[in-house]
């Protein structure tokens, strides 16, 4: 799986050169948004990055992230910074503009997806597709950010994010059930939300409603979060065992705060429970209240484990969810990071790079020093300054070409 070329137009602070700027001219101030002079059209960044390892070299705040951010939206439909996909509009713009030339088991696709304030579009190959199942699946990224290292300490909602980006990315079907129970439980807790205030009279007919669509949509969100989990945990169990110190053990569990798994009874659970919905203004119980436990030792990873104990079972678990994608897509899936490095320890770090040297896959790594990164697989170095990519060296390639971000790519979404 390849990512062969990414053109981004008004999305964040990225763009490709200022026509009206000399080589001459002096650089532009170093901002996370458009300067107000940018608030005009911007030229597209366009980008063709190497095959293998790419290397986006950057002082902080200068749209490293944001470029892997418009990959990973193109891969997944959702933003691992942001709920909102229309937050990635560029600052003075009303249009984003992403399109990507894609390889899957050797075939091309062409992914385009058009943002306004008002919704989205998404296309394949020059055709609007009419559900996520239809754009999903031709490019699957695996995600790896510092915020990801605080996982074992930060909120249930942060770990159910977490895990639901894994099982999308086994079965990219999970994000249309997720919708569809998100879409349901919204509109539940509208109801139980006005009628708390006394606004309403909460209808029963309608509550039934959205409690049977929460029901059967929420029962198969359970149902593929613990199955992909429990294929899971076994590999993270065995990377951890590699790069933790021996002897020590960890395990991820899923913690649902309904017991059961079918539609029948957590449609039962949700009548039942009604009264105190009611009373509370939003529903209680489902899939949108689980945990997930990051154990070391038989105990919480967050009260009981070292800093560095956690990190190494963070990183096993994404060094496990590579190698698992690799064995159910049949080839490795792409690889984003986001100046990781920075955050381990050498050892783990070392780890991580010898990992990612035995991957078949392309990687998209940004750093703010590209001494951290010591890898011997082929690689490019891109810069990035204010929004825009420069081409640097290829390293350990001596038959490669520089693919560089000056490769043309048709905006029409063909």
């Amino acid at each position: 799986m390849r990512l062969d070329r990414l053109t981004a137009l008004g999305w964040r602070n990225l763009h490709g050169p200022d026509p009206s700027r000399t080589a001459d001219s002096p650089s532009p101030a170093v901002a996370e948004t458009p300067e107000p002079s940018r608030q005009g059209p911007l030229q597209p960044l366009e980008w063709a990055p190497h095959p293998r390892f790419n290397l986006v070299v950057g002082d902080n705040g200068q749209g490293k992230t944001n470029l892997l951010e418009a990959i990973a939206v193109l891969a997944g439909l959702r933003s691992f910074r942001t709920a909102r996909l229309q937050d990635g509009i560029s600052f003075g713009q009303t249009t984003a503009v992403l399109t990507a030339k894609v390889f899957s088991r050797g075939l091309p696709s062409h992914l385009g997806l058009e943002l306004t304030q008002r919704g989205r579009r998404t296309l394949v190959d020059g055709k609007t597709t009419t559900s996520a199942a239809q754009f999903l699946g031709r490019l699957t990224a695996v995600v790896f950010t510092p915020a990801d290292l605080a996982l074992p300490h930060a909120e249930p909602e942060a770990r159910r994010r977490w895990l639901d980006r894994v099982v999308f990315n086994h079965q990219p079907a999970h994000l249309d059930e997720l919708r569809r129970y998100e879409q349901a439980l919204t509109a539940r807790n509208a109801v139980l939300r006005a009628h708390a205030a006394g606004k309403i009279s909460a209808d029963a007919a309608l509550l039934d409603v959205y409690d049977q669509l929460i029901a059967r949509h929420g029962a198969e969100v359970i149902r593929r979060r613990q199955h992909v989990l429990d294929q899971f945990v076994p590999v993270v169990q065995q990377v951890f065992g590699q790069i933790a110190a021996p002897g020590l053990t960890c395990d991820i569990r899923y913690l649902p705060k309904v017991a059961s798994q079918t539609e029948v009874e957590l449609l039962h659970i949700l009548q039942e429970r009604r009264p105190r919905d009611l009373g509370a203004g939003h529903t209680t119980r489902g899939p949108h209240r689980d945990d997930v436990a990051l154990l070391i030792a038989d105990r919480p990873a967050a009260g009981h484990a070292s800093q560095g104990q956690s990190r190494a079972l963070v990183l096993a678990g994404k060094i496990a969810e590579i190698a698992s994608l690799e064995k159910t897509l049949g080839e490795a899936p792409l690889l984003l990071l986001d100046d990781v490095s920075s955050e381990l320890d050498a050892r783990r770090n070392a780890a991580l790079m010898a990992h990612l040297d035995e991957l078949g896959g392309q990687v998209v790594l940004t750093t703010t020093a590209a001494e951290h990164i010591r890898v011997a697989a082929p690689r490019q170095i891109f810069h990035v300054r204010s929004g825009q990519l420069t081409d640097g060296s290829v390293l350990g390639d001596s038959g490669a070409h520089a693919r560089g971000s000056q490769s043309s790519m048709d905006l029409s979404l063909r």
